[in-house]
Formats: C-alpha cells, structure tokens, sequence
C-alpha cells in the first residue's frame, strides 16, 4: 500500500496528445511544458479537501518531486510526482 504522509498526494502525469508537427511550427518553450493534467493514486494522512483516489486534476505547473514507484497492474516503476494537495487546482468532472 502507498499512503503520502501529510496533506500530500501521488499523482501520475497524464501525457497530451502530440500534434501533427509537419504543418506547424511549435516554439520550444511550449515543448518544454509538462502536462498539466493528473490522475490520483494515492492520498496523504492530513486529507483536506475533495479529492479522491482515481480523480483527474490540474495541478500547478512544475509542480511536485518525482517518485518512481511500482503502481498496481505495472510490472515497470511508474514516474509519478508527490505534490502538496494546495497544488491541485481543480477536479476535472
């Protein structure tokens, strides 16, 4: 079992889909951007709002410290985050 200590939570980055980069021309710093967007794996002890396990959220940009952890159904670690539940900037319904 994987349990964040503190108001923290285990999320995974969920990639956006590439565009078709032979019509357009993408600036590098748009590139270098990770995906805002998350799925939640696991809640810390000091839970202090609405988010649940299997959410989809928006998190701030940059935010979080990678944890390379073996998540259920993966037989390969996972490159997941642990960010501050204060990072979460919305619920995706």
């Amino acid at each position: 079992m994987i349990q964040p200590m503190g108001a923290r939570l285990l999320v995974q980055r969920i990639e956006e889909a590439k565009p078709d980069t032979q019509l357009i021309v993408i600036p590098d710093s748009i590139q270098d951007k990770p995906s805002n967007r998350a799925i939640v794996w696991a809640i810390g002890t000091l839970k202090q709002g609405g988010v649940e396990v299997g959410d989809i959220v928006i998190i701030m940009d940059f935010a979080g410290a990678p944890c390379p952890v073996l998540l259920p159904g993966d037989e390969n670690t996972t490159d997941c985050i642990i960010i501050n539940e204060d990072d979460v900037l919305m619920v995706v319904a």
